[in-house]
């Protein structure tokens, strides 16, 4: 039998959603923390998880064939009112650097494996639930890692002047890391394989590192950038990235750096430090800003070449209706 152990951090499973339903005793929440809306997020967490921070708000696991495990799940009303909750599993992607659930109970072997405890829960204003996620890996599953995700759904219908119903859903959802195997857990590698810089089309200054994952589980990646030797030898930063990436075994993304618009131009050492959870990577390259290439006064060159080619047809024209009615004349002469 696996242990767990509590997760001691209250986070939000942010980018998904989920449903709640009334399950056993539910606790109170205090008043000044009631902000509307509600919540759900992963109380167990595995031993061997314990230090990886991705893992106090994922199911990240890895499983042989025939394991069963069971994970805790906290379903929290903010809402003024009563809310009813349905908690089901759906199937989810990696592609373009987002993790995403699907929507609609969509199947895949995944799902298959799992079970809730309650799958509706109605609570009270201001108060919250256990409920319990179970996966059971059959002896023929597929090796690899397999993504998913527990939504927690709330469902509410109103009713316009007009006579029209709107139904509006929403979610919120907790992730699924799945790898499934015999043996050792796969190995957790990524590699940063380029450093450039350019411009955006506002004119701001970027830094792009490259990134492949090399390893045989997925990343959720997150960084900064340093940059030092600069002109005068100055430093600068660090910059967070613009977003945070997920990357499955051998994809490949871009993490992007914004410095500030007053950042001189010129030759620059960056440093860039990606982390995943417990796993890190940092890359040094030798980089240079570009310096702000003033706009041009006057048209561009396109518009000049469209004007041109319009005053030539115009010319053309011209000179056909010159000539047929010279013509014209002639033949009347």
């Amino acid at each position: 039998m696996r242990r767990s152990i509590c997760a001691l951090m209250l986070t939000l499973a942010a980018g998904l959603a989920g449903p709640a339903a009334s399950a056993a005793a539910s606790t109170q929440l205090p008043a000044a923390a009631r902000p509307q809306g509600f919540g759900a997020r992963l109380v167990d967490v595995p031993v061997s998880e314990a230090n990886d921070s991705r893992a106090l708000r994922y199911i990240i696991d890895y499983l042989p064939t025939g394991t069963v495990v069971h994970r805790r799940i906290l379903i929290m009303n903010q809402e003024a009112r009563p809310v009813r909750f349905t908690v089901y599993p759906d199937a989810a992607r990696i592609a373009n650097g987002l993790f995403t659930g699907y929507a609609g109970k969509t199947r895949s072997e995944l799902t298959g494996w799992i079970g809730v405890q309650h799958r509706t829960v109605t609570l009270g204003p201001g108060r919250s639930a256990m409920d319990t996620v179970t996966i059971k890996v059959p002896a023929g599953a597929t090796r690899g890692e397999h993504y998913g995700v527990i939504w927690v759904q709330q469902t509410a219908r109103s009713h316009a002047t007009s006579g029209f119903g709107l139904t509006e859903v929403s979610r919120v959802g907790i992730r699924i890391y799945l790898a499934v195997g015999k043996g050792g857990a796969p190995p957790t590698s990524f590699a940063i394989t380029s450093i450039t810089t350019g411009r955006s089309a506002s004119g701001r200054a970027v830094i792009v590192a490259r990134v492949d994952n090399v390893g045989s589980r997925a990343v959720d990646l997150d960084g900064s950038a340093r940059l030092a030797h600069g002109p005068g030898n100055s430093s600068a930063g660090p910059y967070p990235s613009l977003q945070v990436i997920t990357l499955a075994p051998g994809q490949t993304g871009n993490m992007t750096f914004v410095p500030p618009r007053s950042l001189p131009a010129g030759s620059w050492r960056a440093t860039i430090s990606l982390a995943s959870g417990i796993t890190t990577c940092t890359a040094t390259a030798t980089i240079r800003i570009s310096p702000i290439v003033a706009a041009q006064a006057g048209l561009p060159m396109m518009a000049w070449i469209g004007i041109a080619l319009g005053v030539l047809a115009v010319v053309l024209a011209v000179a056909v209706m010159v000539r047929r009615a010279r013509q014209r004349r002639t033949m009347t002469a």
